[in-house]
Protein backbone atom coordinates (compact mmCIF):
# COMPACT_ATOMS: atom_id res chain seq x y z
CA UNK A 1 0.00 0.00 0.00
CA UNK A 2 1.53 3.47 -0.66
CA UNK A 3 2.05 5.43 2.49
CA UNK A 4 -0.78 7.86 3.71
CA UNK A 5 0.05 11.55 3.80
CA UNK A 6 1.73 13.05 6.40
CA UNK A 7 -0.27 14.31 9.32
CA UNK A 8 -0.39 18.25 10.11
CA UNK A 9 -1.05 17.81 13.39
CA UNK A 10 1.51 14.65 14.34
CA UNK A 11 4.54 17.29 12.55
CA UNK A 12 3.10 20.03 14.97
CA UNK A 13 2.55 18.39 17.96
CA UNK A 14 6.76 16.81 17.30
CA UNK A 15 7.93 19.97 16.74
CA UNK A 16 6.54 22.23 19.50
CA UNK A 17 7.48 18.65 21.93
CA UNK A 18 10.99 19.55 20.60
CA UNK A 19 11.03 23.06 20.96
CA UNK A 20 12.12 23.88 17.03
CA UNK A 21 12.12 26.93 15.67
CA UNK A 22 13.63 29.03 13.07
CA UNK A 23 16.87 26.99 13.08
CA UNK A 24 16.17 23.40 12.14
CA UNK A 25 17.98 23.61 9.09
CA UNK A 26 22.00 23.31 8.99
CA UNK A 27 23.92 24.90 6.88
CA UNK A 28 22.94 28.56 6.97
CA UNK A 29 23.16 31.58 9.19
CA UNK A 30 21.81 31.61 12.18
CA UNK A 31 21.47 27.85 12.94
CA UNK A 32 21.35 26.73 16.33
CA UNK A 33 24.49 24.33 17.59
CA UNK A 34 22.32 23.40 20.39
CA UNK A 35 19.77 21.09 18.01
CA UNK A 36 20.17 18.09 19.15
CA UNK A 37 21.04 15.02 17.17
CA UNK A 38 17.18 13.72 18.01
CA UNK A 39 15.74 16.87 16.99
CA UNK A 40 17.78 16.50 13.36
CA UNK A 41 16.95 12.78 13.04
CA UNK A 42 12.66 13.73 13.14
CA UNK A 43 13.61 15.68 9.69
CA UNK A 44 14.79 12.25 8.14
CA UNK A 45 11.40 10.54 6.93
CA UNK A 46 8.33 11.51 5.28
CA UNK A 47 7.27 14.14 7.96
CA UNK A 48 10.29 16.42 7.65
CA UNK A 49 8.30 18.11 4.27
CA UNK A 50 5.87 19.63 7.13
CA UNK A 51 9.32 21.76 7.97
CA UNK A 52 11.33 22.08 4.78
CA UNK A 53 11.58 25.58 3.50
CA UNK A 54 11.33 26.04 0.12
CA UNK A 55 13.12 29.55 -0.67
CA UNK A 56 13.45 30.01 -4.43
CA UNK A 57 16.15 30.91 -5.98
CA UNK A 58 15.45 32.58 -9.39
CA UNK A 59 11.81 33.61 -10.54
CA UNK A 60 11.45 35.96 -13.59
CA UNK A 61 8.27 38.36 -14.17
CA UNK A 62 7.56 40.85 -16.85
CA UNK A 63 6.73 40.98 -20.29
CA UNK A 64 8.61 39.67 -23.12
CA UNK A 65 8.64 39.25 -26.82
CA UNK A 66 6.65 36.66 -28.80
CA UNK A 67 4.91 35.75 -25.68
CA UNK A 68 1.64 33.21 -26.20
CA UNK A 69 -0.89 34.96 -25.05
CA UNK A 70 -1.93 32.25 -22.56
CA UNK A 71 1.58 32.39 -21.31
CA UNK A 72 2.08 33.82 -17.38
CA UNK A 73 4.06 36.40 -16.81
CA UNK A 74 2.68 38.92 -14.52
CA UNK A 75 3.64 39.32 -10.24
CA UNK A 76 0.41 37.78 -9.68
CA UNK A 77 0.93 34.20 -11.58
CA UNK A 78 4.30 34.00 -9.58
CA UNK A 79 2.31 34.62 -6.18
CA UNK A 80 -0.53 32.66 -7.04
CA UNK A 81 1.92 30.26 -8.33
CA UNK A 82 3.91 30.31 -4.91
CA UNK A 83 1.26 29.53 -2.51
CA UNK A 84 -0.39 26.63 -4.86
CA UNK A 85 3.14 24.68 -4.08
CA UNK A 86 4.10 25.84 -0.67
CA UNK A 87 6.47 28.36 -2.02
CA UNK A 88 7.98 30.19 1.25
CA UNK A 89 10.09 32.90 -0.44
CA UNK A 90 11.63 33.59 -3.73
CA UNK A 91 14.00 36.14 -5.48
CA UNK A 92 12.53 37.50 -8.25
CA UNK A 93 13.88 39.05 -11.77
CA UNK A 94 12.34 41.34 -13.97
CA UNK A 95 12.55 41.08 -17.51
CA UNK A 96 12.68 44.98 -17.71
CA UNK A 97 16.00 44.86 -16.12
CA UNK A 98 17.55 43.69 -18.85
CA UNK A 99 15.07 44.89 -22.00
CA UNK A 100 14.74 48.73 -20.74
CA UNK A 101 17.53 51.23 -18.97
CA UNK A 102 18.68 48.65 -16.03
CA UNK A 103 18.33 50.72 -13.06
CA UNK A 104 15.08 52.55 -13.77
CA UNK A 105 14.02 49.15 -13.77
CA UNK A 106 15.63 47.75 -10.70
CA UNK A 107 14.13 50.58 -8.59
CA UNK A 108 10.88 49.91 -10.57
CA UNK A 109 11.38 45.90 -8.98
CA UNK A 110 12.00 47.07 -5.89
CA UNK A 111 8.70 49.27 -5.60
CA UNK A 112 6.71 46.20 -7.38
CA UNK A 113 7.68 43.78 -4.68
CA UNK A 114 8.04 45.64 -1.85
CA UNK A 115 4.55 45.00 -0.54
CA UNK A 116 5.08 41.62 -0.42
CA UNK A 117 8.01 40.53 2.58
CA UNK A 118 8.92 37.26 0.70
CA UNK A 119 9.77 38.90 -2.62
CA UNK A 120 13.57 40.11 -2.79
CA UNK A 121 14.49 41.45 -5.67
CA UNK A 122 17.08 40.35 -8.06
CA UNK A 123 19.16 43.25 -9.63
CA UNK A 124 20.85 43.46 -13.42
CA UNK A 125 23.95 44.97 -13.09
CA UNK A 126 26.71 46.38 -15.50
CA UNK A 127 30.16 48.46 -15.78
CA UNK A 128 29.30 51.97 -15.11
CA UNK A 129 31.86 53.52 -17.85
CA UNK A 130 28.98 54.43 -20.64
CA UNK A 131 27.34 56.58 -17.87
CA UNK A 132 23.92 54.28 -18.03
CA UNK A 133 24.65 52.60 -14.22
CA UNK A 134 26.04 53.51 -10.85
CA UNK A 135 29.35 53.24 -10.48
CA UNK A 136 30.14 50.56 -7.97
CA UNK A 137 30.35 52.72 -4.37
CA UNK A 138 27.01 54.38 -5.85
CA UNK A 139 25.62 50.63 -6.45
CA UNK A 140 26.31 49.12 -3.27
CA UNK A 141 24.54 51.95 -0.98
CA UNK A 142 21.41 51.67 -3.69
CA UNK A 143 21.66 47.89 -3.10
CA UNK A 144 21.55 48.57 0.88
CA UNK A 145 19.50 51.21 0.25
CA UNK A 146 16.67 48.64 -1.19
CA UNK A 147 17.82 45.00 0.52
CA UNK A 148 19.15 43.80 -2.69
CA UNK A 149 21.27 40.73 -1.73
CA UNK A 150 21.75 39.52 -5.22
CA UNK A 151 22.13 40.39 -8.75
CA UNK A 152 21.99 38.85 -12.39
CA UNK A 153 24.57 39.92 -15.25
CA UNK A 154 23.69 39.58 -18.98
CA UNK A 155 27.08 40.26 -20.58
CA UNK A 156 25.51 39.36 -24.07
CA UNK A 157 22.74 40.39 -23.95
CA UNK A 158 23.29 43.77 -22.90
CA UNK A 159 26.48 43.88 -24.89
CA UNK A 160 29.14 44.45 -22.53
CA UNK A 161 32.55 42.64 -22.41
CA UNK A 162 32.90 40.73 -18.92
CA UNK A 163 36.45 40.21 -19.48
CA UNK A 164 37.63 43.26 -20.08
CA UNK A 165 39.92 45.44 -17.57
CA UNK A 166 37.28 48.26 -17.31
CA UNK A 167 34.88 45.71 -15.79
CA UNK A 168 37.28 44.93 -12.52
CA UNK A 169 35.79 47.49 -10.12
CA UNK A 170 32.39 45.87 -10.58
CA UNK A 171 33.19 42.04 -10.61
CA UNK A 172 35.88 43.18 -7.14
CA UNK A 173 32.96 44.87 -5.52
CA UNK A 174 30.74 42.14 -5.98
CA UNK A 175 33.21 39.84 -4.85
CA UNK A 176 34.74 41.59 -1.77
CA UNK A 177 30.75 41.52 -0.43
CA UNK A 178 30.22 38.29 -1.70
CA UNK A 179 27.06 38.83 -3.56
CA UNK A 180 24.98 35.96 -4.96
CA UNK A 181 25.63 36.81 -9.04
CA UNK A 182 23.31 34.68 -11.00
CA UNK A 183 23.84 34.17 -15.09
CA UNK A 184 23.13 31.37 -17.41
CA UNK A 185 26.33 30.36 -19.73
CA UNK A 186 25.39 31.62 -23.09
CA UNK A 187 25.89 35.34 -21.15
CA UNK A 188 29.34 34.43 -20.44
CA UNK A 189 29.95 32.78 -23.72
CA UNK A 190 31.02 29.10 -24.03
CA UNK A 191 31.85 26.89 -21.19
CA UNK A 192 35.45 27.58 -21.05
CA UNK A 193 34.35 31.38 -20.51
CA UNK A 194 32.52 29.96 -17.63
CA UNK A 195 35.56 28.03 -16.10
CA UNK A 196 37.62 31.15 -16.71
CA UNK A 197 35.01 33.75 -14.68
CA UNK A 198 35.48 30.75 -12.03
CA UNK A 199 38.83 31.32 -11.61
CA UNK A 200 38.86 34.98 -12.29
CA UNK A 201 36.37 35.77 -9.55
CA UNK A 202 36.58 32.84 -6.49
CA UNK A 203 35.51 34.17 -3.94
CA UNK A 204 32.10 34.99 -6.24
CA UNK A 205 29.23 32.98 -5.59
CA UNK A 206 27.86 32.24 -9.10
CA UNK A 207 24.67 30.74 -9.35
CA UNK A 208 23.84 29.44 -13.09
CA UNK A 209 20.13 28.86 -14.13
CA UNK A 210 19.54 27.49 -17.54
CA UNK A 211 21.48 24.78 -18.06
CA UNK A 212 20.34 22.18 -20.25
CA UNK A 213 19.99 18.34 -18.77
CA UNK A 214 21.47 17.22 -22.09
CA UNK A 215 24.81 19.99 -21.01
CA UNK A 216 26.05 17.65 -17.66
CA UNK A 217 29.14 16.72 -19.29
CA UNK A 218 30.21 20.25 -18.82
CA UNK A 219 28.38 21.22 -16.02
CA UNK A 220 29.41 18.24 -13.37
CA UNK A 221 32.99 18.23 -14.12
CA UNK A 222 32.92 22.31 -13.19
CA UNK A 223 30.71 22.19 -10.60
CA UNK A 224 33.31 19.94 -8.51
CA UNK A 225 36.26 21.89 -9.53
CA UNK A 226 34.67 25.10 -8.36
CA UNK A 227 33.28 25.25 -5.39
CA UNK A 228 32.22 29.17 -5.73
CA UNK A 229 29.99 27.90 -8.56
CA UNK A 230 25.91 26.99 -7.46
CA UNK A 231 23.85 25.08 -10.37
CA UNK A 232 20.10 24.94 -10.36
CA UNK A 233 17.70 22.20 -11.56
CA UNK A 234 14.99 24.64 -13.71
CA UNK A 235 16.05 23.13 -17.46
CA UNK A 236 18.98 20.81 -15.92
CA UNK A 237 16.34 18.08 -14.90
CA UNK A 238 19.12 14.85 -14.83
CA UNK A 239 17.97 11.62 -14.02
CA UNK A 240 19.00 11.11 -9.81
CA UNK A 241 20.84 14.40 -10.61
CA UNK A 242 20.73 15.31 -6.79
CA UNK A 243 21.79 11.84 -5.87
CA UNK A 244 24.44 11.80 -7.59
CA UNK A 245 25.27 15.13 -6.71
CA UNK A 246 25.22 14.48 -3.42
CA UNK A 247 27.30 11.41 -3.19
CA UNK A 248 30.07 13.20 -4.57
CA UNK A 249 30.29 15.86 -2.40
CA UNK A 250 28.29 18.97 -4.03
CA UNK A 251 24.93 19.23 -1.92
CA UNK A 252 26.06 22.63 -0.65
CA UNK A 253 26.24 23.87 -3.94
CA UNK A 254 22.76 23.24 -5.08
CA UNK A 255 19.67 25.51 -5.13
CA UNK A 256 16.17 25.15 -5.68
CA UNK A 257 15.32 27.77 -8.96
CA UNK A 258 12.25 27.61 -10.70
CA UNK A 259 11.73 30.30 -13.02
CA UNK A 260 8.17 30.50 -12.14
CA UNK A 261 6.13 31.85 -13.58
CA UNK A 262 7.08 30.78 -17.12
CA UNK A 263 7.75 27.08 -15.64
CA UNK A 264 5.89 25.46 -12.69
CA UNK A 265 7.48 25.87 -9.50
CA UNK A 266 5.21 22.55 -8.51
CA UNK A 267 7.84 20.83 -10.94
CA UNK A 268 11.03 21.86 -8.98
CA UNK A 269 9.99 21.45 -5.56
CA UNK A 270 9.05 17.75 -6.53
CA UNK A 271 12.57 17.11 -7.28
CA UNK A 272 13.91 17.57 -4.17
CA UNK A 273 10.31 16.02 -2.04
CA UNK A 274 10.95 12.72 -3.90
CA UNK A 275 15.24 13.07 -3.79
CA UNK A 276 16.79 9.98 -1.89
CA UNK A 277 19.00 11.62 0.48
CA UNK A 278 19.23 12.42 4.27
CA UNK A 279 16.41 14.85 4.82
CA UNK A 280 18.89 18.05 6.33
CA UNK A 281 20.89 17.82 2.78
CA UNK A 282 16.92 17.96 1.53
CA UNK A 283 16.36 21.32 3.66
CA UNK A 284 19.99 22.48 2.10
CA UNK A 285 18.98 22.61 -1.53
CA UNK A 286 15.17 23.63 -0.52
CA UNK A 287 16.35 26.68 1.06
CA UNK A 288 19.49 26.61 3.30
CA UNK A 289 21.91 27.42 1.06
CA UNK A 290 20.52 29.87 -0.48
CA UNK A 291 19.56 31.69 2.74
CA UNK A 292 23.50 31.24 3.18
CA UNK A 293 24.58 32.75 0.09
CA UNK A 294 22.26 35.88 0.36
CA UNK A 295 23.33 36.24 4.38
CA UNK A 296 19.67 36.06 5.77
CA UNK A 297 19.92 35.06 9.46
CA UNK A 298 16.42 35.04 10.01
CA UNK A 299 14.47 32.81 7.86
CA UNK A 300 11.18 34.00 6.37
CA UNK A 301 7.61 32.59 7.31
CA UNK A 302 6.82 28.99 6.27
CA UNK A 303 4.06 29.12 3.84
CA UNK A 304 1.92 26.03 3.22
CA UNK A 305 -1.03 25.69 0.99
CA UNK A 306 -4.24 24.68 3.55
CA UNK A 307 -6.47 23.55 0.68
CA UNK A 308 -3.64 20.97 -1.04
CA UNK A 309 -5.35 17.74 -2.04
CA UNK A 310 -4.06 14.24 -1.63
CA UNK A 311 -1.58 14.21 -4.27
CA UNK A 312 0.14 17.84 -3.24
CA UNK A 313 0.45 16.19 0.19
CA UNK A 314 1.96 12.92 -0.57
CA UNK A 315 4.40 14.76 -2.90
CA UNK A 316 5.43 17.24 0.08
CA UNK A 317 5.66 14.36 2.14
CA UNK A 318 7.99 12.16 -0.22
CA UNK A 319 5.09 9.22 -0.55
CA UNK A 320 4.39 7.30 -3.39
CA UNK A 321 1.25 9.34 -4.81
CA UNK A 322 -1.88 7.71 -3.46
CA UNK A 323 -3.78 7.23 -6.74
CA UNK A 324 -2.72 5.30 -9.84
CA UNK A 325 0.45 6.50 -12.21
CA UNK A 326 0.52 5.10 -15.67
CA UNK A 327 3.53 6.75 -17.54
CA UNK A 328 3.02 6.88 -21.19
CA UNK A 329 6.58 7.36 -22.30
CA UNK A 330 9.55 5.43 -20.78
CA UNK A 331 12.69 5.10 -22.19
CA UNK A 332 15.10 2.07 -21.16
CA UNK A 333 19.25 2.09 -21.73
CA UNK A 334 20.66 -1.64 -21.10
CA UNK A 335 21.33 -2.17 -17.51
CA UNK A 336 24.58 -0.75 -16.23
CA UNK A 337 24.68 2.28 -18.46
CA UNK A 338 24.50 5.88 -17.18
CA UNK A 339 25.20 7.31 -21.00
CA UNK A 340 22.85 7.10 -24.35
CA UNK A 341 25.67 8.20 -26.86
CA UNK A 342 24.97 12.21 -28.85
CA UNK A 343 24.53 14.95 -25.81
CA UNK A 344 22.72 12.39 -23.43
CA UNK A 345 23.92 11.45 -19.99
CA UNK A 346 21.27 9.03 -17.86
CA UNK A 347 22.40 8.04 -14.51
CA UNK A 348 21.45 4.92 -13.44
CA UNK A 349 19.36 4.60 -17.02
CA UNK A 350 18.34 0.78 -16.94
CA UNK A 351 16.02 -1.47 -16.05
CA UNK A 352 16.72 -1.02 -11.59
CA UNK A 353 17.31 2.24 -11.86
CA UNK A 354 14.17 3.23 -13.01
CA UNK A 355 12.03 0.43 -12.01
CA UNK A 356 13.11 2.27 -8.55
CA UNK A 357 12.85 5.24 -8.85
CA UNK A 358 8.75 4.39 -10.35
CA UNK A 359 8.31 2.58 -7.23
CA UNK A 360 9.07 5.31 -5.23
CA UNK A 361 6.61 7.71 -7.08
CA UNK A 362 3.76 5.43 -6.81
CA UNK A 363 3.92 4.37 -10.64
CA UNK A 364 1.63 0.94 -11.19
CA UNK A 365 3.06 0.99 -15.28
CA UNK A 366 3.73 2.52 -18.33
CA UNK A 367 4.61 2.36 -21.61
CA UNK A 368 8.05 1.18 -22.15
CA UNK A 369 10.62 1.72 -25.19
CA UNK A 370 14.31 1.82 -25.98
CA UNK A 371 16.44 4.66 -26.61
CA UNK A 372 19.17 2.94 -28.77
CA UNK A 373 16.25 1.77 -31.52
CA UNK A 374 14.87 5.17 -31.06
CA UNK A 375 17.39 8.30 -30.68
CA UNK A 376 20.60 5.91 -31.07
CA UNK A 377 18.88 4.45 -34.33
CA UNK A 378 19.23 0.66 -33.95
CA UNK A 379 16.03 -0.22 -34.37
CA UNK A 380 16.86 -4.43 -34.31
CA UNK A 381 18.78 -3.65 -31.52
CA UNK A 382 16.44 -2.04 -29.56
CA UNK A 383 13.66 -3.58 -29.42
CA UNK A 384 15.59 -6.55 -27.87
CA UNK A 385 16.29 -4.29 -25.13
CA UNK A 386 12.71 -3.40 -24.72
CA UNK A 387 11.78 -7.13 -24.06
CA UNK A 388 14.88 -7.36 -21.70
CA UNK A 389 13.71 -4.60 -19.87
CA UNK A 390 10.25 -6.39 -20.03
CA UNK A 391 11.56 -9.47 -18.32
CA UNK A 392 12.46 -7.88 -15.01
CA UNK A 393 9.75 -5.04 -14.92
CA UNK A 394 7.26 -5.39 -12.08
CA UNK A 395 3.81 -5.76 -12.94
CA UNK A 396 1.98 -3.26 -15.17
CA UNK A 397 4.61 -2.69 -17.86
CA UNK A 398 4.17 -2.91 -21.77
CA UNK A 399 6.12 -2.15 -25.15
CA UNK A 400 6.59 0.32 -27.80
CA UNK A 401 8.36 -1.03 -30.69
CA UNK A 402 10.04 0.68 -33.35
CA UNK A 403 11.08 -0.18 -36.96
CA UNK A 404 13.05 2.11 -39.33
CA UNK A 405 12.25 2.31 -42.92
CA UNK A 406 15.36 3.95 -43.98
CA UNK A 407 17.21 1.24 -43.20
CA UNK A 408 15.57 -2.11 -43.84
CA UNK A 409 13.64 -2.83 -47.30
CA UNK A 410 9.83 -3.08 -47.22
CA UNK A 411 9.68 -6.84 -47.11
CA UNK A 412 12.00 -6.99 -44.08
CA UNK A 413 10.38 -4.57 -42.49
CA UNK A 414 7.54 -7.07 -42.84
CA UNK A 415 8.72 -9.66 -41.23
CA UNK A 416 10.30 -7.62 -38.41
CA UNK A 417 6.99 -6.28 -37.64
CA UNK A 418 5.09 -10.08 -37.23
CA UNK A 419 8.31 -11.41 -35.67
CA UNK A 420 8.69 -8.60 -32.89
CA UNK A 421 4.41 -8.31 -32.16
CA UNK A 422 4.44 -12.40 -31.87
CA UNK A 423 5.80 -11.03 -28.05
CA UNK A 424 2.25 -10.39 -26.99
CA UNK A 425 3.48 -7.95 -24.56
CA UNK A 426 4.36 -5.19 -27.29
CA UNK A 427 0.83 -3.12 -28.29
CA UNK A 428 3.05 0.30 -29.19
CA UNK A 429 4.20 2.37 -32.36
CA UNK A 430 7.38 4.19 -31.81
CA UNK A 431 8.39 5.95 -34.79
CA UNK A 432 11.46 9.06 -34.67
CA UNK A 433 12.22 11.69 -36.62
CA UNK A 434 16.25 10.37 -37.59
CA UNK A 435 14.59 7.97 -39.44
CA UNK A 436 14.13 10.91 -42.40
CA UNK A 437 10.52 10.30 -43.51
CA UNK A 438 7.66 11.91 -42.32
CA UNK A 439 4.93 9.81 -40.74
CA UNK A 440 2.56 9.35 -43.22
CA UNK A 441 5.07 8.65 -45.84
CA UNK A 442 4.31 5.40 -47.91
CA UNK A 443 7.07 3.57 -46.60
CA UNK A 444 5.34 3.35 -43.17
CA UNK A 445 2.21 2.28 -44.24
CA UNK A 446 3.14 -1.87 -43.86
CA UNK A 447 3.52 -0.98 -40.13
CA UNK A 448 0.70 1.76 -39.70
CA UNK A 449 -1.59 -1.32 -41.26
CA UNK A 450 -0.81 -3.99 -39.21
CA UNK A 451 -1.02 -1.47 -36.22
CA UNK A 452 -4.77 -0.60 -37.35
CA UNK A 453 -5.54 -4.42 -37.50
CA UNK A 454 -4.39 -4.94 -34.14
CA UNK A 455 -6.00 -1.79 -32.60
CA UNK A 456 -2.43 -1.10 -31.14
CA UNK A 457 -1.50 2.75 -30.18
CA UNK A 458 1.29 5.08 -31.78
CA UNK A 459 3.36 7.54 -29.62
CA UNK A 460 4.71 10.25 -32.15
CA UNK A 461 7.47 12.99 -32.32
CA UNK A 462 6.27 15.27 -34.91
CA UNK A 463 9.24 15.47 -37.44
CA UNK A 464 7.72 18.99 -38.46
CA UNK A 465 6.56 22.04 -36.99
CA UNK A 466 2.61 21.20 -37.56
CA UNK A 467 0.55 18.35 -37.04
CA UNK A 468 0.01 17.42 -40.46
CA UNK A 469 1.06 13.47 -40.03
CA UNK A 470 -0.58 12.79 -36.96
CA UNK A 471 -3.72 14.56 -38.46
CA UNK A 472 -3.45 12.31 -41.48
CA UNK A 473 -2.90 9.12 -39.54
CA UNK A 474 -5.67 9.60 -37.12
CA UNK A 475 -8.04 9.84 -40.61
CA UNK A 476 -6.27 6.98 -42.42
CA UNK A 477 -5.94 4.68 -39.29
CA UNK A 478 -9.34 5.14 -37.30
CA UNK A 479 -8.81 1.88 -35.35
CA UNK A 480 -4.94 3.22 -33.70
CA UNK A 481 -5.14 5.54 -30.73
CA UNK A 482 -2.39 8.27 -32.10
CA UNK A 483 -0.66 9.89 -29.33
CA UNK A 484 0.61 13.12 -29.67
CA UNK A 485 3.91 13.58 -27.53
CA UNK A 486 5.36 16.73 -25.96
CA UNK A 487 1.85 18.30 -26.43
CA UNK A 488 2.48 20.50 -22.96
CA UNK A 489 6.48 21.83 -23.76
CA UNK A 490 4.16 25.33 -25.34
CA UNK A 491 1.46 26.83 -25.49
CA UNK A 492 1.55 26.99 -29.38
CA UNK A 493 2.41 23.28 -29.20
CA UNK A 494 -0.89 22.96 -27.17
CA UNK A 495 -3.13 25.17 -29.16
CA UNK A 496 -2.18 22.68 -32.37
CA UNK A 497 -2.53 19.56 -30.38
CA UNK A 498 -6.08 20.85 -29.08
CA UNK A 499 -6.71 21.56 -32.80
CA UNK A 500 -6.07 17.85 -33.93
CA UNK A 501 -8.12 16.31 -30.81
CA UNK A 502 -11.44 18.01 -31.76
CA UNK A 503 -11.45 16.95 -35.46
CA UNK A 504 -10.04 13.68 -34.39
CA UNK A 505 -11.73 11.28 -31.92
CA UNK A 506 -8.41 9.20 -31.70
CA UNK A 507 -6.07 11.62 -30.82
CA UNK A 508 -4.85 12.19 -27.57
CA UNK A 509 -2.27 14.55 -26.01
CA UNK A 510 1.12 13.73 -23.76
CA UNK A 511 1.88 16.25 -21.48
CA UNK A 512 6.03 15.82 -20.92
CA UNK A 513 8.90 18.27 -21.93
CA UNK A 514 12.05 20.30 -20.31
CA UNK A 515 10.05 23.84 -20.52
CA UNK A 516 7.16 22.63 -18.00
CA UNK A 517 4.91 25.57 -18.45
CA UNK A 518 2.99 27.25 -15.72
CA UNK A 519 -0.83 26.42 -16.73
CA UNK A 520 -0.44 24.61 -19.91
CA UNK A 521 -1.50 21.60 -18.67
CA UNK A 522 -5.15 23.38 -17.47
CA UNK A 523 -4.76 24.84 -20.87
CA UNK A 524 -5.01 21.51 -22.77
CA UNK A 525 -7.73 19.84 -20.59
CA UNK A 526 -9.31 23.19 -21.02
CA UNK A 527 -9.28 22.98 -24.56
CA UNK A 528 -9.53 19.26 -25.74
CA UNK A 529 -11.01 17.66 -22.22
CA UNK A 530 -10.22 16.18 -19.45
CA UNK A 531 -10.58 12.44 -21.08
CA UNK A 532 -7.52 13.28 -24.10
CA UNK A 533 -4.72 14.63 -21.42
CA UNK A 534 -2.00 11.84 -20.67
CA UNK A 535 1.09 11.53 -18.26
CA UNK A 536 4.28 10.79 -19.40
CA UNK A 537 7.57 11.84 -18.48
CA UNK A 538 10.47 10.58 -20.98
CA UNK A 539 12.29 9.03 -18.33
CA UNK A 540 15.43 8.61 -18.18
CA UNK A 541 16.19 11.52 -20.55
CA UNK A 542 15.10 13.97 -17.76
CA UNK A 543 14.40 12.83 -14.63
CA UNK A 544 11.03 11.57 -14.00
CA UNK A 545 10.22 13.96 -10.71
CA UNK A 546 9.56 17.24 -12.59
CA UNK A 547 6.87 16.15 -14.48
CA UNK A 548 5.10 14.38 -11.97
CA UNK A 549 5.37 17.37 -10.17
CA UNK A 550 4.38 20.21 -12.87
CA UNK A 551 0.72 17.69 -13.31
CA UNK A 552 0.38 17.44 -9.73
CA UNK A 553 0.82 20.87 -8.37
CA UNK A 554 -1.46 21.97 -11.04
CA UNK A 555 -4.85 23.85 -10.23
CA UNK A 556 -6.41 20.84 -11.99
CA UNK A 557 -9.40 19.42 -9.69
CA UNK A 558 -8.37 16.61 -8.11
CA UNK A 559 -10.60 13.63 -10.04
CA UNK A 560 -8.86 15.51 -13.56
CA UNK A 561 -5.25 14.66 -11.87
CA UNK A 562 -6.80 11.33 -11.74
CA UNK A 563 -7.39 11.47 -15.10
CA UNK A 564 -4.48 12.31 -15.90
CA UNK A 565 -1.85 10.16 -14.38
CA UNK A 566 -3.80 6.86 -15.24
CA UNK A 567 -7.18 6.45 -16.07
CA UNK A 568 -6.92 7.96 -19.47
CA UNK A 569 -4.08 6.19 -20.19
CA UNK A 570 -6.19 3.01 -19.42
CA UNK A 571 -8.39 4.19 -22.05
CA UNK A 572 -6.02 4.40 -24.73
CA UNK A 573 -4.37 0.78 -24.24
CA UNK A 574 -8.24 -0.90 -23.35
CA UNK A 575 -8.07 -1.99 -27.11
CA UNK A 576 -5.04 -4.02 -26.22
CA UNK A 577 -5.77 -5.72 -22.76
CA UNK A 578 -6.80 -8.96 -23.85
CA UNK A 579 -3.88 -9.27 -25.58
CA UNK A 580 -1.50 -8.41 -22.75
CA UNK A 581 -0.01 -11.24 -20.75
CA UNK A 582 -2.11 -10.75 -16.94
CA UNK A 583 1.78 -9.63 -15.59
CA UNK A 584 1.76 -6.48 -18.48
CA UNK A 585 -1.59 -5.31 -17.42
CA UNK A 586 -1.69 -2.39 -14.96
CA UNK A 587 -4.51 -2.09 -12.57
CA UNK A 588 -6.49 0.98 -10.98
CA UNK A 589 -7.43 -0.79 -7.87
CA UNK A 590 -5.76 -0.74 -4.66
CA UNK A 591 -2.73 -2.34 -4.26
Amino acid sequence: MPQPPFNRRDFLKANAVLGLGSTVFSGFIGEDPQVSRESQEIFSDGNAAEGRLYFDGFTRIGPRKYKHPAEKWKLDDLLKDMDQCSISAALVAYTQSVNYDLMYSNLELSRMIKPFPHLFPIWNVMPHQTGEFPEPAGLGKLMAEHHVRAVSIHPKTNAWDWKARHCTPLFAHLSKNKILTIATASELGAWEDVAEFLDRYPTLPLLLTGAFWNEQRYVLPLVQQYKNLHISFDNFQINEGLEYLHRIGCVDQLIFASNSPTMAAGAHRTYIDYSAIPEPDRAKIAGGNLMRLLKISSKPALRENKNEDILMQAVRAGSPLPVPVIDMHMHMLHEGLNGGGWTYRMENGGPKGIFATAKRLGYRGGGIMSWNGVVSQNAVAGNPCTAEALDVAPKGYWGLATFDPSHYSQEELRAMIAEVYADKRFIGMKPYQFYGFEYHDPVYDVWWEYGNQNRFYGLIHNSRSDLLEVETLAKKYPDVRWIIAHAGGSYKMADMAIAAMKKYPNVFAEITLTPVPLGVIEYLVAGAGENRILYGSDLPMRDPRQQLGWLVFSTLPLEVKKKVLAENAMQVIKPCLDRLPEHNRPSLTSK
